[in-house]
């Protein structure tokens, strides 16, 4: 058995209680706080709080968040407790922390992070922290361009004197370098130099074929076996015929993306198990794998394979495999993964396997089709993993694979429909779980556990079961029960019974072996049964809900179909607005004008509700009006900020002057009132002057621009009679200021 950190989680949403044998002394309950640690990828801030004591584990932690210089606090996700004595896999944990996620962050930004321990026996503590998300890593635009096409050997890497194939290219390869590698067909190379910080090695294919030719080793190989490689990128080829599409040895901070990787064992692998790999971003690539589906057994090929912290698995086309996405270790820790807009399809085992992460761990807004498991988490050593918004269609047994005494995991808003039992544990022990505002379908149990629970909780409600057989729908810890009201009190209280006819298409194959067309179910409601019926989860709402009322089931009633796979990220509307909101038309409008690419770094959200900064309301301005760039240093206080650029050429056009001679108070919010005189000055707006339209702006330095903005049409105020000078601006309102005077004003 291999060693790892053991972890557990105990009660989160406080309809749970936690029951722990042999209570020590008082002093003992107390909890003692330890070391506080963040990890980040492009949108979420996992904490992990260490602790000791509180033996009758009946503390909580809650952790909110900010952007550095704002003032108000939102809510994180749920925290989860690990515990040392819990039994995973067969041994004690031996860890004891709090585990929690701030999720849905702008990337590269710095973020306050403000946790809080709380234990009526003593030792309670809040806690503040900085911490950054990251930015997706992008060639170096100051570094060297070189240039590649197809041969044996040889070249500069000038244009006229090209490096004649890809393993030249990369036995000269230094820090910064971007190769453009033109059409044509290539062998398979090794790169073992790294790039740095900020100056990765790029590859960037242009209709390029790195043949395999059968070969038992990797197509392309990233590393060695000895040493870590570093800052590399690989976009745009076509990669086939080989055992290792790419062999990631001993990898981080590594880019693989808009490939097509086809006819391998394994797509994308890392091979070493030296637990040195990090913050690798695998995203928008097709990897068609040989294994034929169905089968059974547990085949060993997996799409993608990957160990380590940091890892991003997005919108990926993962077909035939044993395991379509894996993110398994083999020695060490697990912290800090994400996995989204992944479409995956024939994998013959899991579709996405994240066992044996600790914390924070986040698998969101997936689809699964024609597989055996939907997510496996056997087991999760402690948590949280949050398993939310995925969509999993005709599995062979569990939706989520509760295996190996697994503990410490959130499961909010999925969809599923399958032969056999909806939901079920197979007869394997599971502690630590909670269950959230799910639809799950089945032909035979609505779901079916069988084991007994022997400590922590499993906290089930407000979600949604249905099968297409007679009663008993159900059975809870190996007693069956008709139907969902004769459960027992603190199972499924809230929680509501559908049928297959409720879902648009839900229609199942004859059998889980039959293959399902990818695309053609449909697992949202036909009426309103689901509508408003969730419970609110702080922070995992809020890139979706936008009426305060979370539907039960991975979709919101009146907002488009997700979309999954390569591309996806940027082919259609924002995904957090909706094509009901308010503001749709301007919001879309700003995008397809180039003034804004949303606020995270796929380009997928827009962030409606959040405020804006002084400083990005620069960049908003600058693009707006196209205006000119400046020479000039301005301002003190924004050095560094990527908004500085734009800062200084909205001084030079006279639209600033501010907040302070010197300073232009970057991360300030921007008032309504302030936006008013931004956007009179860079149009030049004079009508209205003396009008008084509003009463609630007398005496602001600030009237006669918001009377010439409305003069202009361009604001109607934020009531009758009222503008709300002092009132925050925020990004759909932002937009709608922009909109108006630039396509109406």
């Amino acid at each position: 058995m291999m060693t790892r950190l053991r972890i557990l989680v105990v009660g989160v949403f406080g309809t749970a209680a936690v029951l722990a044998a042999g209570v020590a002394s008082a002093a003992s309950d107390q909890i003692q706080p330890g070391s506080l640690s963040t990890r980040s990828t492009f949108e979420h801030i996992g904490v992990v709080w260490e602790v000791s004591g509180d033996t009758d584990l009946d503390s909580t932690m809650i952790i909110e968040f900010r952007e550095s210089g704002e003032t108000s606090w939102k809510d994180g996700a749920p925290a989860v407790r690990a515990y040392p004595s819990i039994i995973v896999n067969g041994d004690p944990l031996g860890f004891d922390s709090w585990g929690a996620s701030a999720m849905f962050l702008l990337p590269g930004t710095n973020y306050e992070i403000r946790a809080t321990l709380t234990d009526p026996d003593g030792g309670s503590e809040t806690r503040t922290v900085t911490a950054s998300t990251r930015r997706r890593p992008t060639p170096d635009s100051s570094g060297a361009t070189r240039y590649v096409v197809p041969g044996d050997g040889g070249g500069s890497g000038t244009s006229g004197d090209p490096f004649r194939g890809l393993q030249a290219a990369a036995d000269a390869a230094a820090s910064g370098d971007t190769f453009m590698v033109s059409s044509g067909t290539y062998g398979p190379f090794e790169l073992t130099t790294s790039g740095t910080g900020g100056s990765p090695i790029t590859f960037l294919g242009d209709g390029a074929v790195i043949e395999g030719a059968g070969t038992d080793r990797g197509i392309v190989t990233l590393g060695r076996f000895d040493e870590i490689l570093s800052d590399v990128i690989v976009d745009g080829f076509t990669i086939r015929d080989g055992t290792w599409g790419i062999d990631a040895q001993n990898t981080q901070d590594i880019v693989i993306s808009n490939n097509v990787i086809e006819d391998v064992d394994r797509g994308i692998v890392n091979r070493r198990d030296n637990a040195w790999e990090s913050n690798q971003t695998i995203c928008d690539n097709t990897i068609q794998g040989r294994t034929v589906w169905p089968a059974s057994g547990i085949p060993p090929d997996r799409g993608i394979d990957l160990r380590g912290d940091g890892n991003v698995v997005c919108f990926n086309l993962v077909r035939y495999f044993g395991d379509c996405i894996s993110l398994q270790p083999t020695s060490g820790e697990s912290y800090g993964n994400d996995v989204y807009g992944n479409d995956v399809a024939f994998c013959v085992d899991d579709g996405i396997e994240i066992d044996y992460n600790q914390a924070n761990v986040r698998v969101w807004r997936n689809r699964i089709t024609n597989a055996r498991m939907g997510v496996s988490v056997q087991p999760i050593y402690g948590g949280p993993a949050y398993i939310f918004r995925n969509e999993m269609f005709n599995l062979e047994s569990e939706p989520i694979k509760m295996h190996n005494e697994t503990t410490g995991f959130i499961v909010a808003h999925n969809s599923g429909a399958k032969n056999g039992n909806g939901y079920s544990d197979a007869g394997s022990m599971w502690r630590n779980a909670t269950l959230r505002n799910n639809v799950f379908l089945g032909t035979e149990y609505a779901f079916e556990f069988v084991t007994v629970r022997d400590e922590g909780f499993r906290d089930f409600d407000y979600n949604a079961w249905g099968t297409s057989r007679g009663t008993p729908y159900f059975k809870w810890e190996n007693v069956r029960y008709d139907r969902i009201g004769d459960l027992p009190s603190g199972v499924e209280d809230n929680g509501i019974e559908i049928g297959f006819g409720d879902l648009a298409n839900a229609t199942l194959p004859a059998d889980w072996n039959v293959a399902a067309t990818i695309g053609d179910a449909d697992l949202r409601a036909t009426g309103s049964q689901l509508d408003d019926r969730g419970e609110v989860l702080p922070n995992l709402n809020d890139p979706f809900v936008f009426d305060g009322a979370p539907d039960i089931g991975a979709f919101e009633a009146g907002q488009p179909m997700p979309s999954y796979g390569p591309g996806a990220a940027v082919t259609g509307p924002f995904t957090d607005v909706p094509a009901n909101h308010f503001f749709v038309e301007e919001i879309t409008w700003l995008a397809n004008e180039g003034i804004t690419a949303g606020c995270n770094s796929f380009g997928d959200r827009f962030c409606p509700d959040d405020s804006v900064s002084r400083a990005q309301m620069a960049s908003f301005l600058v693009r707006a009006f196209d205006l000119p760039a400046s020479s000039v240093n301005r301002f003190s206080d924004d050095s560094g900020s990527v908004h500085e650029a734009n800062i200084d050429a909205l001084a030079q056009a006279g639209i600033t002057t501010g907040c302070t001679a010197s300073e232009f108070c970057p991360n300030d919010p921007v008032s309504r009132a302030q936006m008013a005189s931004f956007i009179v000055r860079a149009m030049g707006l004079s009508n209205g002057l003396g009008a008084d339209l509003f009463t609630d702006d007398d005496g602001s330095v600030h009237e006669d621009n918001i009377d010439r903005l409305a003069t202009a049409g361009i604001t109607l105020g934020c009531s009758a009679g009222r503008f709300c000078p002092s009132d925050p601006v925020i990004r759909a309102h932002m937009a709608a200021f922009l909109f108006r005077a630039l396509s109406e004003g």
